[in-house]
């Protein structure tokens, strides 16, 4: 019989103020935890724990001393609770079809201090079986959780062998036409009130989150369908005048 495992560390170190008691208490049960500084280093020496029993009165108390604090953490637990009866001593969380690195997200989202958290998993085994090697990195941030696995890179591989290097290149099959840069609208919005005497905020009063706001909200409402019909024609005659050229030699 073969013995799967998944050793884990997460990086960088989680500051304890950055956390809510809930958040705290769920991520030292996943993982096993280090002092470092002011703060958590979280790692697993064989495998994050997906199954969880937490006394209840202790689970109770961590959801209130997260006050008003809105986390994806406190309406999992909230959920995994509801059917639970008076007298139930333990709360049993099952970790195993939701994601821990939304706890990660979260607290991102709040922090001040951190931008990303990374998460670097080995996949070994105790025989030598072709399924039980391998890795995963994961990227979180607060607003994406991105993972590759060594079975995406050598699919990479595989799709460059077989394609060339642009099969690897982001995007591949698809390509992009248009980007909406945030620090070209902040650049923009200089430009405005300066040139727009009805505008009166001073430049310093529209934050970031104003800016992401507006480009979402212009990403949603323009249609560009015109001027994709349009690029879709001239990359197909583009694409019709390489060959052309390409077949040159060939005639």
């Amino acid at each position: 019989m073969a013995d799967y495992f998944s050793p884990t560390i997460v990086q960088p170190t989680i500051p304890n103020s950055e956390m809510t008691a809930l958040e705290r208490l769920l991520l030292t049960h996943i993982f096993e935890s280090e002092p470092d500084g002011d703060g958590l280093y979280f790692f697993a020496e064989t495998s994050p724990n997906n199954q969880i029993e937490l006394p209840t009165e202790t689970v109770r108390a961590a959801l209130a001393a997260a006050g008003g604090v809105a986390s994806e953490a406190a309406n999992f637990v909230r959920d995994q609770m509801k059917d639970m009866g008076d007298d139930d001593a333990y709360v049993e969380i099952d970790l195993s079809q939701r994601s821990f690195e939304i706890i990660f997200q979260d607290i991102i989202k709040r922090s001040k201090t951190l931008d990303h958290v990374a998460i670097v998993t080995s996949f070994t085994c105790t025989k030598m079986r072709p399924d039980g090697f391998g890795g995963m990195a994961v990227l979180v941030t607060a607003d994406a959780i991105k993972g590759k696995s060594t079975e995406d890179i050598l699919g990479d591989f595989l799709d460059e062998a077989e394609h060339g290097p642009l099969a690897t290149a982001p995007g591949f099959g698809a390509h992009v036409l248009l980007r909406l840069e945030e620090k070209s609208v902040r650049a923009q919005i200089a430009q405005l009130i300066e040139a727009d005497e009805t505008l009166t905020l001073a430049v310093d009063a529209v934050t970031e989150a104003d800016i992401r706001t507006g480009c979402l909200l212009v990403a949603e409402r323009t249609d560009l369908t015109q001027e994709r019909g349009f690029a879709v024609f001239k990359a197909a005659l583009a694409a019709i005048h390489e060959a052309e050229q390409r077949l040159v030699p060939a005639r």
